[in-house]
């Protein structure tokens, strides 16, 4: 981050998100109802903005009505913002009239480093002998298991920026989810749900690796979440510890992970967001001085066996997209 660069103090806006990789071609920059969607998002499961949109529910025309709700809160809470411009509510700021005023654009990106640790969206991924687009949410009592389809970085007023990821989630259905006798969750990759639900805080996730269920054969598989090596809580260790140098985290990258090609579409609309936001934030603080070098020296180190010596590496050179 530049020295002078802005501040933003609101919960979604976090300096531990580093985006990478060129932009993503047009055929991945979000339409203006996707853009919409996402913007009505962040409002919804921004801490900071619970106070008025408890009050719109209470509004006697909406009375509790969440579809309606959902449909006419963005433009009221934008309404107010622009009203009020005072610091003397205490349930007003600067930074919220910023939000309220909807992003100037979104910009799509293939990778990104959140507390150290790489995704990288499930098509580049697939070029790669690593595997890095695996994600796992954390939602009312349900953990949601997908993959990364792209990073959006929401652009807002004075360049406030709110990054989110947009996934492709598996079916959580009991018919799509195994647990076995060793507390092994087994998914089903062949299935979709929540298409209409796709984002989520790139801060709220947790990297998933995804092995092969030899047990249940096909698209199953074993999910593991990946625990980032050289990072450290700083409220365990009480204090700085250094240590080596390292690249973000990769993973070997499993077989046969379904893409979205050939994945059997689950038309059934929930109708519900992921809460996210109603997870534990604790987030994991890592050393800024600590250097990153290219990933191909990670991706040595991890290199499947001889026998995917056939996989294509991922050598493509993007070009810059602008939308």
């Amino acid at each position: 981050m530049e020295e002078h660069a802005p501040r933003f103090n609101l919960s979604i806006v976090s300096s531990d998100v580093e985006v990478g990789g060129a932009r993503l071609s047009a055929e991945y920059a979000l339409s203006d109802e996707e853009i919409a969607i996402a913007h009505w998002w962040v409002l919804i499961n921004c801490e900071e903005v619970k106070y008025w949109k408890e009050l719109h529910l209470n509004f006697p025309e909406v009375d509790g009505d969440l579809e309606y709700h959902n449909m006419t809160f963005a433009n009221y809470f934008r309404t107010w913002m622009d009203m009020i411009k005072s610091d003397d509510n205490p349930n007003w700021s600067h930074e919220l009239l910023l939000l309220a005023m909807q992003p100037q654009r979104a910009r799509v990106y293939p990778t990104c480093t959140v507390n150290g640790v790489k995704f990288v969206s499930e098509e580049r991924d697939s070029r790669r002998r690593t595997q890095n687009s695996g994600v796992m949410a954390k939602g009312h009592g349900l953990d949601y298991y997908g993959v990364l389809h792209s990073v959006v970085e929401l652009v807002y007023a004075e360049g406030m920026k709110v990054h989110l990821f947009k996934c492709r989630w598996f079916d959580t259905g009991a018919q799509s989810m195994k647990m076995d006798q060793y507390g092994n969750l087994s998914v089903n990759t062949a299935t979709s749900a929540y298409e209409d639900d796709p984002f989520v805080f790139a801060t709220s996730v947790k990297q998933v690796f995804y092995l092969d269920d030899l047990a249940r054969g096909d698209a199953w598989k074993i999910a593991n979440i990946v625990h980032p090596r050289n990072i450290y809580r700083a409220a365990t260790l009480g204090v700085t510890i250094p240590g080596p140098e390292a690249d973000a985290y990769q993973e070997p990258n499993a077989v046969g992970i379904h893409d979205v090609a050939t994945v059997r579409q689950n038309n059934v609309k929930h109708g519900r967001v992921l809460r996210i936001r109603d997870e534990d934030s604790t987030f994991i603080d890592v050393d800024p001085n600590e250097e990153t070098d290219d990933d191909s020296d990670d991706e040595l180190r991890h290199r499947l066996p001889d026998i995917n010596s056939d996989t294509e590496e991922d050598s493509s050179d993007d070009s810059d997209y602008e939308p």
